[in-house]
């Protein structure tokens, strides 16, 4: 048994993990392209995307800025050998609105979903 201990007790220490974490609300890129430069208004961008996660006070109007982001981890050790990789990625929306609340630009990205497990040589 004293024999045995030392050549298992490396696989009894060894595991690997997966984690998955979101910070905050995703919103449907649906709910994006409804929000029309011209038309519409602070108002109907609040009801649509919620309250942003940062307001940008600019010159002649105001930066609505939305972010999501998904991160994806990835871990194995074998008692010294650790092996770890995270993959983060985000949505944003940011919606510039004027001093008569109407919005007069909207830019956006969703790659929220494009995060991912592996091993750290993957990209």
């Amino acid at each position: 048994m004293k024999r045995l201990l030392p050549a298992v007790l490396p696989f009894v220490l060894a595991g690997c993990f997966f984690g998955k974490t979101k910070d905050q609300r995703p919103w449907e890129e649906s709910d994006v392209a409804k929000i029309q430069v011209g038309k519409t208004t602070k108002a109907e961008v609040l009801r649509l995307l919620g309250p942003p996660k940062q307001i940008v006070r600019l010159l002649e109007s105001e930066a609505y800025m939305y972010s999501h982001s998904i991160q994806k981890e990835t871990g194995t050790y074998l008692i010294v050998f650790n092996m770890h990789r995270t993959d983060t990625q985000y949505d944003a929306v940011t919606v510039i609105i004027n001093r008569q609340d109407v919005v007069t630009a909207v830019g956006h990205r969703f790659d929220a979903e494009k995060s991912g497990y592996g091993f750290p040589w993957q990209d």
